[in-house]
């Protein structure tokens, strides 16, 4: 009986170690041809790496990019530095330069807007101006509220507003064709005149006629003067009209001439209705200002263009 296991044991034995010796036979040739494979393809392949550099998928194009960052060495962009935003706007000047690339020894032009300028000149820039740059006169106000400054005749190259005669002309909006013939009904009327004023000055002309035409007829003003603000889009609709569609003060002679031609038109309904005949082939193409030529406080950069910074 002992015999007989002790047979069986050995036997086992034996087969177990020719299985295993099989086993590492097969284990190093696999290795060894692993290294053989390995070693081929690394002394003649190529393998490539590129999605290691490669360019990071986005929907921004590389050239949009590049034309987003461009300075002075692209001579395709003009760089135009917002250097006093206005109405007391402020913004911090480090970003043009951080995050845009944008520096005043760089701009070719420096937009400085005139009712805040110190009137001791201290907050012009400060450095030389280079030979290429240009400096442009902005002012959103209208001449007759624009303070006299000494000191600033010879030095700037172009003008910027919404008169027809500067250099670069930035209207509140304009008159456009319409496609077709337009249907329209002049809104329901329940005041006949509307003054808006914000900055209110007995000395003004305008403030003086209003005293007198207040003599002949109801005026309704409204805006920061009169405390009663109203936004722009409840005015917008009323400005810019073609000259059929609009009254002007110097047509009269008088505020009272003036008082009684608008009492006339009151009462005379086809009268009224003449002024609104060019809604029907016109309509106004409303923009804040500036907007038109996309002058915001934002960065605007792409080919052929002009990069604005605040």
């Amino acid at each position: 009986m002992f015999f007989l296991f002790g047979f069986l044991f050995l036997g086992h034995n034996m087969a177990s170690t020719t299985f295993y010796r099989i086993l590492q036979f097969l284990l190093l040739g696999t290795f060894i041809l692993g290294c053989f494979v390995t070693l081929f393809f690394w002394m003649y392949g190529k393998p490539s790496t590129s999605w290691l550099s490669g360019p990071v998928e986005s929907t921004v194009s590389t050239d949009w990019v590049k034309n987003f960052f461009s300075t002075k060495s692209d001579k395709n962009v003009t760089t135009v530095l917002i250097w006093l935003w206005p109405f007391g706007q402020t913004y911090d000047p480090s970003l043009c330069s951080s995050l845009f690339n944008i520096h005043y020894i760089k701009s070719d032009g420096v937009v400085i807007h005139h009712c805040d300028i110190s009137p001791d000149l201290s907050n012009l820039p400060p450095f030389k101006r280079p030979s290429f740059q240009k400096w442009i006169w902005m002012n959103f106000e209208s001449r007759t509220h624009s303070s006299q400054l000494p000191g600033i005749e010879n030095l700037f190259n172009l003008t910027l507003n919404y008169c027809q005669d500067a250099d670069i002309e930035v209207p509140y909006g304009s008159i456009v064709a319409a496609e077709g013939e337009e249907g329209f009904v002049p809104p329901s009327k329940n005041k006949l005149i509307c003054w808006i004023v914000s900055n209110w000055n007995q000395d003004h002309v305008r403030v003086k006629y209003y005293n007198e035409l207040y003599k002949h007829i109801e005026v309704h003003a409204y805006g920061q003067a009169f405390g009663k603000y109203i936004s722009d889009q409840d005015y917008f609709p009323t400005i810019t009209k073609p000259r059929d569609s609009f009254i002007h003060v110097d047509d009269f002679s008088s505020p009272k001439e003036l008082a009684d031609y608008l009492l006339l038109l009151d009462k005379n309904e086809e009268m009224y209705l003449r002024y609104f005949e060019w809604r029907r082939h016109f309509k106004v193409k409303k923009a804040y200002f500036g907007a038109e030529s996309d002058f915001t406080p934002k960065l605007v950069c792409t080919k052929n263009s002009i990069c604005f910074c605040p």
